[in-house]
C-alpha cells in the first residue's frame, strides 16, 4: 500500500504540475477551438478573467505539495472541488477524455483514503 501511495501521488502530484506549468507558459501548442455546450462552458470560464489563473495556480501550488510530501494532506483536500469539476465537465459537458479525468478524481480519492486517520475527525460529532 506504501509504494501504491508514493507511485500514485508522484502521479497526481505531476499530471498538476504538468497542467499548471503548460498554462502558465503556454505549452499546449494550437489546439482546435470547442464547440456546442463546452464552447459555453470556455466563454464563461474565460470571460471571468480570473477562474483559469485561479485554478492553474492552485493546481500548481497543490502538485507541488503533493510531490515533494509537505501539506499533502491540506494540498489533497484543497485539490478535491478541483478535480471533482475536472470530472464533470469532461463526463457531463465535453463527454471527451473522461478516463483522464476519473483518474485524476481516483487519484485524490485514494490519497484522501490512504491519509484518512488525519482527516476522520472532521467527521465525528
Amino acid at each position: 500500500m506504501k509504494i501504491a501511495t508514493i507511485i500514485v501521488r508522484i502521479l497526481l502530484g505531476g499530471m498538476m504540475l504538468f497542467a499548471s506549468i503548460a498554462y502558465f507558459f503556454e505549452l499546449g501548442g494550437e489546439q482546435k477551438p470547442p464547440t456546442g455546450d463546452m464552447a459555453t462552458v470556455m466563454a464563461g470560464f474565460v470571460a471571468m478573467k480570473y477562474m483559469f489563473p485561479l485554478a492553474k495556480a492552485i493546481e500548481l501550488i497543490c502538485g507541488l505539495a503533493i510531490v515533494s510530501g509537505k501539506f499533502l494532506r491540506l494540498a489533497l483536500i484543497v485539490l478535491l472541488p478541483i478535480s471533482v469539476n475536472i470530472f464533470l465537465i469532461h463526463a457531463v459537458v465535453s463527454k471527451t477524455d473522461i478516463p483522464m479525468a476519473a483518474g485524476i478524481l481516483i487519484a485524490n480519492l485514494f490519497l484522501i483514503y490512504a491519509n484518512w486517520s488525519s482527516y476522520k475527525h472532521l467527521f465525528t460529532p
